[in-house]
């Protein structure tokens, strides 16, 4: 996602899909590593939903989290949604950022 986002002329689509692919592997990354299944799922609320017992700081994100699950979705397919600006791409990646500083380190093995 920042290698696409740092070429102005990367579609915004992609880079959003990419966040929440990330977000959504290291959460069930941090289930399988807490021995807890991990469903068949592209909803980040609903993995936050396992993940918050093993990590509870996840809680104020879950309703930002939404925002990630529909690009993991609704943008995987053209014609299906709406253009995602340069702006909206900025902030789903801040929020996939976010993600990432709570999830990584506690991934850190």
């Amino acid at each position: 996602m920042e290698i696409l986002s740092n070429n102005r002329n990367c579609p915004p689509e992609v880079v959003c899909f990419h966040c929440q692919q990330f977000v959504e592997k290291l959460l069930k990354a941090l289930l399988t590593l807490n021995n807890t299944e991990a469903p068949k799922t592209h909803d980040l609320r609903r993995l936050i939903e396992l993940a918050k017992a093993f990590v509870p700081e996840l809680i104020p994100l879950s309703e930002m989290s939404d925002k990630l699950t529909f690009h993991g979705v609704e943008t995987r397919y053209p014609g299906d949604s709406y253009p995602v600006s340069r702006t909206d791409m900025d902030e789903i990646i801040a929020i996939s950022e976010e993600f990432g500083d709570i999830l990584l380190k506690k991934l850190s093995l």
